[in-house]
């Protein structure tokens, strides 16, 4: 099971919704709602459907995909606490453009798309934080594509593993730990490489000593090799 403590008032992840409000917003959107829990698995929000609320991940890792045109699923981002999720269907009243599924056991606080909106009245610079989240998103989104075009498929690995290893990692003995619960079928198809690929580049970071897998779970060992590969070219595979 992934445990993630919650965090204490100031200390939300980096770039999340929580993070970006000033402590009378926060704790007016921590009181929002009501309390639900969610288990590993569990599918908090479904793509197309017709629903508007709004979920604050309090305590949570979740992903978020999109099934293509040919019915492949493509994994397009992670939140955890601290994130909003289905916002853009309670701004825009539009069905859900994707599906949001619970990597571990969650907390979250459900919000009607009314009472998140007379928050937002209520708090302007929520406005300007919940575009900044927005926008950290789609940048996040850009990267991938930008990425996809101009690196091969084991230099895109390594700069995801990085960045999440730096937004989610949890420190342990032997390096930093992912415990996001993502398959590596979901590792490669968020940059962009076939499961086949995906698995024999894992393979080869394992060989090296780069990182070491267990089940659903990644951990970086040697995160200066990790990072080399990543962004310097003078490190080869």
């Amino acid at each position: 099971m992934t445990v993630i403590p919650t965090p204490r008032a100031g200390t939300w992840p980096a770039g999340t919704l929580l993070d970006l409000l000033s402590p009378e917003s926060r704790a007016a959107l921590l009181d929002l709602g009501v309390p639900k829990v969610y288990r590993r698995g569990e599918v908090m929000l479904r793509e197309a459907e017709e629903s508007d609320h709004v979920v604050l991940l309090v305590r949570a890792v979740v992903k978020a995909t999109v099934t293509l045109e040919n019915g492949r699923v493509a994994l397009l981002s992670i939140k955890v606490g601290g994130d909003v999720v289905g916002e853009m269907a309670a701004l825009s009243g539009e069905p859900r453009s994707a599906t949001v599924t619970v990597c571990g056991d969650a907390d979250v606080r459900v919000i009607s798309s009314v009472l998140f909106r007379e928050y937002l009245g209520r708090f302007p610079e929520a406005n300007l934080a919940l575009t900044r989240m927005i926008m950290q998103t789609l940048r996040w989104a850009d990267k991938r594509r930008t990425d996809f075009n101009g690196y091969p498929a084991y230099v895109r690995l390594a700069r995801v593993l990085d960045e999440l290893a730096d937004g989610y990692g949890r420190a342990v003995p032997e390096g930093v730990t992912l415990d996001l619960g993502l398959t590596q079928r979901e590792l490669g198809a968020l940059v962009g490489a076939e499961e086949d690929t995906a698995r024999k580049e894992l393979r080869s970071l394992r060989d090296r000593g780069v990182i070491r897998m267990g089940y659903r779970t990644i951990t970086i060992v040697d995160r200066e090799v990790l990072s080399s590969i990543a962004y310097d070219w003078s490190e080869t595979r």
